[in-house]
């Protein structure tokens, strides 16, 4: 499913899907049907426990944000972005007129004590920082939510991945700690692909209804067959049981990048679909600039950064690739361009396998 795009629940999902007649006007909020489903879907999942009242389904994290930053943001309005983080998220806030401001994260996700004042909006990604990969620990939780309180800014918690986690279970949506000061965006990408092109944002009742109107005067629609194939996934268990072989896979990859790396200093390896190697900033350009001419596209922090560079290194993606073989080449390959000899039990495989019968 999704990656495997030939998959019968697949195929069976979207031809039924199609048979839907669509709506003179569709509701800006989503089809009833799915917004029910995936409250039921993020309350089991991520611990968000709210009524369809409370969710409207979007085409993916990013309109989401897109939609939030339209509604309650104002020309000049400063947000607060992560620093490094996600760059479409920054595109995204500025092209809404907004004064973002980089906001530093270490290795457990954001700084709290370091947010300024003033902010309107504080844009984050706790299960799973992007790039860096930190797990925003629940203390850091904690006082975020009472500097929310405090300062009355909205929290934009983009969940992007937070159904993978491969050390201990996910930790519950930082949605589920303060509803009210809280917007939650979870999308279907990593789940599924990013052709479903569904989403969801979970707010209190009156900011969704506020969306959901500034959208409807922006004539901003998710498409209904991709809405009513992501309903019937889920409400027939299709989508929790892809989601659970998903997640064993991904953390067999997660293991054959961490190993093929082992010796490399590695960030944000227990959780999402990446992870971040420390690279001195010109080894790191070189490094990627070398792989790319050998096919092997690779993305370096220094992109992710807003102002100067605090944190070099790439990060290696490992949710697209075809195969845990093809992923264990592209990564021999990072080792040897950076220098670093091939782990002693990886000399070892290696010379196993030289062994072996054909």
């Amino acid at each position: 499913m999704g990656r495997r795009a030939g998959h019968p629940a697949w195929r069976r999902a979207w031809r039924l899907a199609a048979s839907v007649p669509p709506a003179m006007r569709p509701d800006p909020r989503g089809l009833p049907g799915l917004r029910a489903a995936l409250a039921d879907y993020v309350r089991r999942s991520r611990g968000v426990a709210c009524p369809p009242s409370r969710l409207l389904v979007t085409r993916g994290a990013t309109n989401g944000l897109d939609l939030l930053a339209a509604t309650v943001l104002r020309p000049g309005d400063r947000v607060g972005v992560e620093e490094p983080g996600y760059v479409k998220a920054r595109t995204v806030l500025a092209a809404r007129g907004a004064e973002l401001v980089p906001c530093p994260v270490d290795e457990h996700g954001l700084i709290v004590d370091a947010l300024p004042g003033g902010l309107r909006l504080v844009y984050t990604t706790p299960s799973h920082q992007y790039p860096l990969g930190g797990v925003l620990p629940v203390p850091r939780r904690q006082a975020l939510l009472a500097w929310a309180r405090r300062t009355g800014a909205l929290v934009a918690e983009d969940d992007y991945d937070g159904e993978f986690r491969y050390d201990v279970a996910p930790l519950p949506a930082l949605y589920g700690l303060d509803p009210d000061m809280v917007v939650y965006l979870g999308t279907a990408t990593k789940m599924l692909t990013a052709d479903m092109g569904v989403g969801w944002l979970v707010a209190r009742p009156e900011l969704v209804e506020a969306v959901a109107a500034r959208r409807d005067g922006l004539n901003d629609r998710t498409a209904v067959v991709p809405q009513e194939a992501m309903r019937l996934l889920l409400e027939r268990g299709d989508l929790d049981r892809h989601v659970r072989r998903m997640r064993a896979e991904y953390a067999r990859r997660r293991a054959v990048v961490a190993e093929a790396l082992d010796g490399l200093r590695l960030r944000g390896d227990t959780a999402g679909l990446h992870l971040v190697v420390e690279l001195p900033r010109p080894e790191a350009a070189r490094v990627a600039a070398e792989a790319a001419r050998r096919g092997v596209l690779l993305d370096t922090l220094d992109r992710h950064h807003a102002g100067p560079v605090r944190v070099s290194g790439l990060v290696i993606g490992y949710g697209a690739a075809a195969s845990a073989a093809e992923l264990r080449t592209a990564c021999s390959l990072v080792r040897e361009l950076a220098g670093r000899p091939p782990a002693a039990g990886a000399r070892g495989r290696a010379a196993a396998r030289r062994r072996a019968p054909a």
